[in-house]
């Protein structure tokens, strides 16, 4: 169907049967620009054998366009009728919403990435990355405790306001994905340090720090806390890039606190949960079990503070 004119949004809904052959669906998939969810050449191997062994049958599941033509649905069956020239009968809707793509269940489960891929047009790869950090970020805004941070599912029209909320560009996401790999350390986890620092700091202080680790930290000596960050991770990570994005966060904020405060650290501990431990009563000498309570989120140090000569010299301006 091609794009239609103004009114095209007070069009009716319908839905027909018809041949889809291999010029239809080049047709449609030329115009997917409003879908930018990725193929996965499982599916689309999946449909191929279905099509090659003539067990394509025509059910209530098809094909689905907006109102500008656009293939929201069905990309998967499409790629496979291009792929190997079978044409088929199948169901065909047309003039949807473009936002009825985000209540779609096409040929796999929507990710978070794949909403804020559309939303941003950023690389899939990159917007995976962002969406789990804002998963993280919108549970420590709801005030939830960090133990609980990273197990949500959002809606799409949640995650617009997110995206909202804490912009971050894609250049800047690729440049933590790097330090990431050089630190072994999540760049989920960068992300969101960066982005809990500079709602305090502004971006050129948040750098001294973000700029100076992974290779770059090598550029200092002594216990400079970027140097300390990047061998930390090195260190308990041991050759992988570690997932433990909340953890991770919450090192990076302690790090990037020392360096502007001029203070020393030494390996950066994780937060511990909470739970039960065993202690020796000093006047009895018996094991006495103890309960402790998880350790807070650390809180990025206010920038009422003179920052501190000590690692970064003192700052212009």
């Amino acid at each position: 169907m091609d794009e239609q004119g103004d009114d095209s949004s007070k069009r009716s809904v319908y839905t027909e049967i018809v041949e889809v052959t291999a010029e239809k669906c080049s047709t449609w998939m030329e115009k997917r620009t409003c879908n930018r969810v990725p193929l996965k050449r499982s599916n689309v191997d999946k449909f191929k054998t279905i099509l090659r062994n003539n067990q394509f049958r025509t059910t209530h599941q098809g094909f689905a366009l907006d109102w500008h033509g656009c293939l929201i649905d069905g990309q998967h069956r499409a790629a496979a009728i291009m792929e190997t020239g079978v044409a088929v009968t199948a169901q065909v809707t047309y003039n949807l919403s473009p936002e009825t793509f985000s209540a779609i269940d096409g040929g796999r489960v929507r990710t978070a990435g794949d909403f804020v891929a559309q939303m941003t047009e950023m690389k899939q790869s990159t917007s995976n990355v962002y969406a789990a950090a804002l998963k993280i970020l919108a549970n420590r805004a709801a005030g939830l405790h960090w133990t609980r941070w990273s197990s949500v599912r959002i809606p799409p029209e949640r995650l617009l306001e997110l995206v909202s909320r804490w912009p971050v560009s894609e250049d800047r996401i690729h440049r933590l994905v790097t330090k990431g790999k050089q630190c072994h350390s999540s760049a989920t986890g960068l992300i969101v340090a960066h982005t809990v620092i500079t709602e305090e700091w502004p971006e050129t202080v948040s750098d001294l720090f973000f700029e100076g680790i992974g290779d770059a930290s090598r550029e200092f000596v002594g216990r400079d806390p970027r140097a300390m960050y990047t061998n930390t991770m090195i260190n308990v990570n041991r050759g992988i890039v570690s997932r433990d994005s909340v953890q991770q966060s919450a090192q990076a904020i302690k790090a990037f606190n020392a360096l502007v405060s001029g203070e020393v650290i030494g390996t950066l501990k994780k937060m511990r949960m909470a739970g039960v431990k065993t202690v020796v009563d000093r006047q009895t000498g018996e094991e006495v079990q103890q309960e402790h309570l998880a350790d807070r989120y650390p809180e990025v140090i206010q920038p009422a503070i003179t920052i501190s000569e000590r690692w970064i010299g003192k700052p212009e301006g």
